[in-house]
């Protein structure tokens, strides 16, 4: 069966290989229109479409004209490459500026020029298109090796090793047209080597496409998992998540671990700050802070969004006048940053309460309330400080 496979016409593979690449790129882009998702997907589809075009362009070699069937055909196959190269940078968020891939198509045409007008050389055509193809190729793998987030590093391994896979190939095309008699056989002649790459290269195409497909779908999972966790406009933990840490929280304390400490924080003047200067203002407001909680807090300490312009902090082993003097930093920090508008400092100051595990209860409805009151007792006693339940007027 093997052998017989040789022997296939490569002009039919390549046309089929056309209707392949023209499904793929199809299905990918509708895909990506269904998944509301443009970052790679579409990209790829669109490449697809374009290395579609190069093979339609190849089947024609003698009976179109050279700059139609080799010229166009192999810079329009290289520029898919260059397009999906592009696609992936954007997906690891990278520059997507890709100034060596076109500037090696712009080579690639000069070559093909040259080998089929100024010094024709069948070998020198297939040499040049086969350098191009293995330099965008290997250039891809290596940025899957080393940028794949860590999200999907799964689908980012396959799809490494497919376009590994493409490289070993056409480095071996490039062995057996150098190396065999047959170097100067046409891509569409009817020989082993050619039956064989372009089966290969079709293989290589539908894989690729899945592996793609297999990465879009693991980094839509992760922002469902993400958006069900964290709060989108802060990045911090939304209020399901903070509670589910303070059970678990409880749950090691129940177990013998130090006692932690809850701190609520609510921002001060808040919907007057948006009645005056905007919603886009609040929402810098509420950023303002969530960095200055992630700047100021240990790895081991939980701080979410609790609602609103509402921020709750959890702090393990952690007692009572320790989180009273953290609550202090944090409300200094934030009153010392402000916020710019129109080259204008608005000062933006948070009041907080403190409450701790044994000493005001055992339960999130416990320290929540008792967290609230003294947080209430820090607004009526004028804002912009931190009280500590228990203990009326601390700041």
């Amino acid at each position: 069966m093997a052998f017989q496979a040789m022997e296939l016409d490569p002009r039919s593979i390549v046309i089929a290989s056309v209707l392949n690449a023209s499904l793929l790129g199809a299905v990918s882009i509708g895909f990506a229109r269904l998944a509301g998702s443009d970052r790679i997907i579409g990209a790829w589809g669109r490449a697809a479409l374009v290395l579609a075009v190069g093979l339609s362009a190849i089947s024609l070699q003698g009976v179109a004209p050279d700059w139609i069937s080799v010229l166009a055909a192999n810079v329009a196959i290289v520029a898919a490459l260059v397009m999906a190269m592009r696609a992936l940078r954007v997906f690891i968020g990278s520059v997507p500026r890709e100034v060596l891939g076109w500037s090696l198509i712009a080579l690639l045409a000069l070559c093909l020029v040259a080998f089929t007008e100024l010094q024709p050389s069948r070998v020198g055509r297939d040499v040049s298109v086969s350098a191009a193809v293995v330099i965008v190729a290997a250039r891809a793998a290596y940025l899957l090796r080393r940028r794949a987030p860590a999200h999907c590093r799964r689908s980012c391994r396959f799809t490494e090793w497919i376009f590994w896979g493409v490289v070993a190939l056409t480095l071996g095309r490039v062995a057996g047209i150098v190396l065999t008699p047959a170097g100067e056989t046409g891509v569409l002649e009817v020989d082993p080597l050619n039956a064989l790459t372009f089966l290969l290269y079709g293989a290589f195409t539908t894989a690729a496409t899945l592996g793609i497909m297999w990465m879009e779908i693991e980094s839509l999972q992760a922002e469902l998992v993400r958006s069900a966790r964290y709060d989108s406009l802060t990045g911090l933990y939304n209020r399901g998540t903070f509670l589910e840490e303070f059970e678990r929280e409880v749950s090691r304390c129940v177990r013998g671990a130090p006692a932690f400490s809850l701190a609520m924080f609510d921002l001060d003047r808040f919907k007057r700050m948006n009645d005056e200067f905007g919603h886009p203002f609040g929402d810098r407001v509420l950023k303002a802070f969530a960095e200055v909680l992630r700047a100021g807090i240990r790895k081991h300490d939980t701080v979410g969004r609790y609602g609103g312009e509402e921020f709750a902090l959890l702090m393990p082993n952690t007692g009572k006048d320790t989180a009273m003097r953290v609550a202090e930093r944090l409300r200094r920090d934030l009153e010392a940053r402000g916020i710019t508008v129109d080259g204008k400092r608005i000062d933006v100051t948070v009041s907080g309460g403190v409450s701790a595990f044994g000493e005001e209860g055992e339960d999130w409805d416990a320290l929540l309330s008792a967290a609230d009151r003294a947080l209430y007792e820090a607004k009526n006693a004028g804002r912009n400080r931190i009280v500590s339940a228990g203990k009326p007027g601390t700041t």
